[in-house]
């Protein structure tokens, strides 16, 4: 297998829908659920970021930011969606290259996972979401992904989560005094509010109403408050008698009622009725109201106790995203990053900041060298190259150019073809460029082949040596066969790199 090819399959795998939720999770919403059909979208595959030696594809990106992309479809249309799905790719390429730098700095220290602890997170998703090995394979078959990829999936978040506990959440402390602190800056928090036990005899008053339902439903009002006024008269009682609420087959009982938990009108008049008391009927937005309050319990202060762990778990997760941050920062200041990636998206809240950045990387072929003769059994050599992934079936094939003297072809027969024909823009990485000899009513006869992946490493090589420069550069690449050798033109236009720190937007 051709390393492109493996290089692309471990990308993928490390991945697939990894930011966006935890299988785990997402097996708890969808289990049982049929994938929805989409149309097969069309990409036109090119590098978005490099990291250090690592590329990201942009179908890489896109299969990433899928299942959110799916939702946002629901949600959205036309330009909106347009402008809501370049915000998630942003933040999903940003999100794929902290990933990528977490786990080099996992290697540098030399962390792993061991398969005890596979397992035990498997246990664990099945415990939680209460279902099967069999179960749980069967739920990711219907997502397109084996329970290989998945323990792959989950070894790579258990590696992220040892390291951010060894390198942020080991420098994360909360301290004592911290805690009372906050306690007392946000004493309003920790209070319960005062209780009351209601009951409520209801006539309902519908929009539109005329003068004279109104005055009916008053009197009825009326009538029911001076019955639960009589001396002995069982509020409960007269409720389910008299009451034309949802509450009268339970006595007209409202339970406990704070305020803010019923509309305003209505919570006044339950505010302002003593404990034991029946208010007079009123009329609200609704209907007309007559309410009783069983019982009041006051409010009271939450002492620090019994709160303290929950403020201690606030500051220490707002301490820990602080470092978090921090943390990623000094990773991208310190990591070889370089973003073409272009978006055309408003600012979203990044933890970093994206340039207009945009590289455009393009392989003009100027010039070929045959191994051996340049003549073949029915005169002067002819020769064509292809664009794909499969010999066989490659993407396109190029027009036939003569071979000249010294088994070469030059620059100005190339440049006779058409220029989609011998340039290369943001080339497939998985992608190869086949060079056959043509032969006069006879199939074409395979040559030698380049490889992209190769080629694009090569060229990043190069250029990391000379400092990331911009421009054009001669650079020629040998088929694997080593049968001929191609010439290109390798330029990079607008080369620019994510800002690690956001203050430095303003310079």
């Amino acid at each position: 297998m051709r390393r492109s090819h493996t290089i692309r399959k471990i990308l993928k795998m490390s991945y697939r829908a990894r930011w966006f939720c935890v299988l785990a999770i997402a097996f708890c919403a969808l289990a049982g659920a049929p994938a929805p059909a989409t149309p097969a979208a069309v990409t036109i595959e090119r590098i978005i970021a490099k990291v250090d030696d690592d590329i990201i594809m942009l179908s890489e990106l896109q299969d990433f930011v899928k299942p959110r992309v799916e939702e946002l479809r629901r949600s959205y249309r036309g330009e909106q969606l347009n402008r809501r799905i370049r915000e998630l790719e942003l933040a999903g390429l940003d999100a794929m290259i902290q990933d990528k730098l977490i786990t080099k700095r996992a290697s540098a220290l030399e962390l792993n996972v061991s398969e005890k602890e596979i397992e035990n997170a498997v246990s664990d998703i099945l415990r939680q979401n209460k279902t099967t090995t069999a179960g749980l394979r069967a739920f990711l078959s219907s997502q397109g992904m084996t329970m290989e990829q998945y323990r792959g999936e989950l070894r790579e978040k258990l590696l992220a989560r040892k390291v951010e506990r060894m390198e942020v959440g080991g420098r994360v402390s909360v301290m004592e005094q911290e805690i009372a602190d906050y306690y007392d800056a946000h004493s309003d928090d920790y209070r319960e509010a005062e209780k009351r036990t209601v009951r409520q005899i209801f006539f309902p008053v519908g929009k539109g109403a005329s003068a004279a339902e109104i005055e009916a439903q008053r009197k009825k009002a009326g009538i029911a408050y001076e019955e639960a006024m009589k001396p002995g008269a069982d509020f409960a009682e007269v409720a389910e008698k008299q009451s034309e609420g949802p509450a009268r087959s339970r006595g007209g009982s409202l339970g406990s009622v704070k305020k803010g938990e019923v509309f305003p009108e209505l919570e006044q008049l339950i505010f302002s009725t003593a404990k034991g008391g029946t208010s007079k009927p009123t009329r609200t937005r609704v209907g007309f109201h007559v309410v009783h309050v069983d019982d009041v319990t006051p409010g009271k202060v939450i002492t620090l106790d019994r709160v303290s762990g929950k403020i201690r778990d606030k500051l220490f997760k707002e301490k820990f995203t602080k470092r978090r941050s921090e943390w990623l920062t000094d990773l991208k200041r310190t990591a070889f990053l370089e973003i073409s990636y272009d978006p055309v998206a408003s600012p979203v809240g990044l933890s970093s900041v994206f340039r207009d950045v945009r590289e455009q990387i393009s392989f003009k072929l100027v010039g070929i060298k045959l191994k051996g003769s340049g003549r073949g059994l029915f005169g002067q050599d002819r020769i064509l190259w292809a664009y794909g992934s499969n010999r066989d079936k490659p993407r396109w094939k190029s027009g036939r150019v003569k071979v000249g003297e010294g088994a070469s072809v030059g620059k100005d027969a190339i440049n006779a073809l058409e220029a989609g024909d011998r340039l290369f823009v943001n080339p497939d990485p998985s992608a190869n460029v086949y060079l056959f000899r043509y032969v006069y009513l006879l199939p074409d006869s395979y040559i030698g082949e380049v490889n992209f992946a190769d080629m694009i490493k090569a060229f990043s090589e190069q250029s990391r040596g000379e400092g990331g420069k911009a421009g054009s550069r001669k650079m020629s690449f040998e088929t694997t066969n080593k049968a001929a050798r191609l010439e290109f033109e390798v330029e990079v236009q607008k080369t620019r790199s994510i800002v690690a720190d956001p203050k430095e937007i303003t310079q």
